[in-house]
């Protein structure tokens, strides 16, 4: 949690979740942010090279997992 005092000695804070952040050094996606629920996630993007960053995150792996997800609950 941060916080600080303003000017007119009201404490202001915020609750940060930094769990899943990266420094950035370059700008705009590098193709590892593996975030999601494995047995929902793209086959493409849990291979060795998808593991590795060498998979661009594209649309139909967002397909992909919505797909795995409607199986999952209509089971």
């Amino acid at each position: 949690m941060m916080w600080y005092r303003t000017k007119n000695g009201v404490l202001m804070g915020v609750l940060n979740d930094y769990d899943l952040s990266s420094l950035v050094i370059t700008p705009g996606p590098q193709g590892n942010e593996r975030t999601g629920t494995v047995p929902f996630m793209a086959f493409d993007l849990l291979t060795p090279e998808g593991q590795s960053g060498n998979v661009e995150h594209l649309y139909h792996h967002d397909l992909e997992s919505f797909m795995w997800v409607l199986v999952w609950v209509c089971l």
